[in-house]
C-alpha cells in the first residue's frame, strides 16, 4: 500500500500538470485570437511567409538587456508571445528586444523587432482604405503617401528618367515577396504597408543571405525576428586592439563599395544614411578574439537605386561625388537627387570614412593621429594616413580628379592589410 505522503505527492503532480497544461491551453486560445486579430487589423507584415504565431516561442535575454542598461521588472524569466505583443502594442516607438527563438528545428539567438504603435497611427491617419488600397488592386498605382512626422517610407530611384515610381515600386515589391505565395495579391499590399512603416523589413528580405544582413527568421504580424548579430561596434570601440579594428575598417570599405556596385544586389545599390557605430554589430572570435563577423543592423534609413547596367562603369562623370562638412561626428550630409542621378555614388565610401576613418571617426586613432607611435612601417602608415585624408577632403565637385573615392577605397583596404600582416605577425614573433 503506498503511504499517505505519497498519495499526496501524486495528487499534488497531477494537480500541477492540469495546471500547466490548462494554462498552455490558455495560452494558446490568447495567442490564436491575438494573431487572428493582428491579422486582421491593418498592417500585418508576413510578406508572404507562412509563418504561424503558434510556431514561435520568444524569451527574453535578460543579461543583454541588462548590459544595456534595459530592465524588466514587471516580467519573470519567461516572456510569452502573447506577453510580448501586449508589451510591444503599448510601446509608442520602435522597439528592439533580445531572446532566443525556438522554431520548429532549431533554437536561436534572435531579435523582435517592429514598428511601434506611433508608426501605424500615423499611417492610419493618412491612408483612406477603402479608397487608397481598393486604387492600388482595381488600377496597379503603386505610390507612395506622404507622412507626417519622423517616420520613415522607403526611399527608391532610378537615374533612368523613363522610369515612373508606380514601376519602380511594383518591380521592387515583386523582389521582396516570396515566390510560393499563395495569395499575391494580398503579400504585395503587405509590401506597400511595409514601405510606409517598416522599410528595414522590405530591405532585409531583398538583401536576404548576402553576408552583411541580418537572417530573418520568422514573422508574426506586425513583428519580425531577425538574427541577433552580436553587441555593437560602440560597445566594442574600446575594447578592441588595433588588428581587430584593422579588420573592422577594411569590412566597412568592402560593405561600402559592393552595396554600390552591384555585388550586393545585381538590380539595386543601397546607399545608408545613418551608417553609425550603433548601426552596425560585430562577433568576436571566442577562440581567438579576431573579428568574426560585422553586420549592419539598421536597415531604415537607405536610398535604394535601380542600377543601370547600361552606363559604362568606366565613366567618371557618372560619379557622384559627395561633398565633405566639416561637422562632427554623427553629422552626414547627402544629397538625394544627386545620388538618384548617378550612374553610383561615393556616398558610402565618404559615409565610412567620415563616421570611422577620420580623426573624428577614432577607428584608427592611432595612424589617424600624428603624434602616435606605431611598430608597422612608418612609410606605410604616412601612406594610409594620406590616404585616409584624401578619402576626406581632396575631392572637388565641380572639378573630378582623375581618381575617386571608390578607387582611393581599393587602395585603403590594400594598405589596411599590409599593416594588419605586419601587426599580427608582429604579435606572432613575439609569442614564439
Amino acid at each position: 500500500m503506498p503511504s499517505i505522503s505519497t498519495l499526496i505527492l501524486y495528487v499534488a503532480v497531477v494537480l500541477v500538470a492540469f495546471y500547466l497544461n490548462d494554462r498552455n491551453s490558455t495560452n494558446i486560445k490568447l495567442l490564436d485570437s491575438y494573431e487572428h486579430n493582428i491579422n486582421i487589423t491593418f498592417g500585418p507584415l508576413n510578406l508572404g511567409n507562412d509563418s504561424s504565431c503558434n510556431a514561435l516561442d520568444f524569451q527574453l535575454n535578460y543579461k543583454k538587456h541588462a548590459d544595456l542598461g534595459i530592465f524588466f521588472s514587471n516580467y519573470a524569466s519567461y516572456m510569452s508571445m502573447v506577453s510580448l505583443f501586449k508589451l510591444w502594442t503599448s510601446q509608442r516607438n520602435d522597439k528592439i528586444f533580445f531572446g532566443t527563438l525556438k522554431l520548429n528545428d532549431k533554437t536561436v539567438s534572435a531579435v523582435a523587432k517592429g514598428p511601434g504603435r506611433n508608426c501605424f497611427e500615423m499611417f492610419e491617419q493618412t491612408v483612406n482604405i477603402a479608397t487608397d488600397i481598393n486604387t492600388i488592386i482595381t488600377y496597379g498605382q503603386w505610390t507612395l503617401l506622404p507622412l507626417s512626422g519622423d517616420s520613415h517610407s522607403l526611399e527608391i530611384c532610378s537615374k533612368d528618367i523613363k522610369s515612373f515610381q508606380n514601376a519602380l515600386l511594383y518591380s521592387f515589391f515583386n523582389s521582396v515577396i516570396s515566390d510560393d505565395s499563395d495569395n499575391k495579391s494580398h503579400s504585395l499590399i503587405e509590401a506597400w504597408i511595409a514601405a510606409h512603416v517598416s522599410v528595414e523589413l522590405l530591405v532585409l528580405k531583398v538583401l536576404h543571405g548576402y553576408r552583411y544582413v541580418p537572417n530573418i527568421y520568422a514573422t508574426c504580424g506586425r513583428v519580425y525576428f531577425v538574427e541577433d548579430c552580436g553587441y555593437t561596434l560602440q560597445y566594442h570601440m574600446s575594447k578592441m586592439n588595433l588588428s581587430n579594428r584593422l579588420l573592422v575598417a577594411k569590412e566597412l570599405l568592402t560593405l561600402a563599395l559592393e552595396l554600390a556596385d552591384g555585388t550586393a544586389h545585381q538590380s539595386y545599390s543601397f546607399y545608408l544614411t545613418d551608417l553609425t557605430a550603433d548601426n552596425i554589430a560585430i562577433k568576436l572570435n571566442k577562440t581567438s578574439g579576431l573579428l568574426q563577423s560585422l553586420k549592419v543592423i539598421d536597415w531604415s534609413d537607405v536610398i535604394i537605386v535601380v542600377n543601370n547596367h547600361s552606363l559604362k562603369k568606366t565613366d567618371n562623370d557618372n560619379i557622384h561625388v559627395s561633398k565633405h562638412i566639416d561637422c562632427g561626428p554623427g553629422c552626414l550630409s547627402y544629397s538625394k537627387e544627386e545620388i538618384c542621378q548617378s550612374r553610383v555614388s561615393d556616398h558610402n565610401i565618404y559615409a565610412v570614412c567620415k563616421e570611422f576613418l577620420s580623426k573624428d571617426g577614432k577607428l584608427l586613432h592611432e595612424i589617424t593621429d600624428s603624434d602616435k607611435t606605431m611598430k608597422s612601417p612608418e612609410k606605410e602608415v604616412k601612406n594610409l594616413a594620406s590616404l585616409l585624408n584624401n578619402c576626406l577632403w581632396n575631392f572637388d565637385i565641380e572639378k573630378q580628379s582623375e581618381i575617386n573615392r571608390l578607387d582611393i577605397a581599393k587602395l585603403i583596404i590594400k594598405s589596411i592589410q599590409l599593416i594588419y600582416d605586419f601587426e599580427t605577425s608582429n604579435i606572432t614573433n613575439n609569442v614564439l
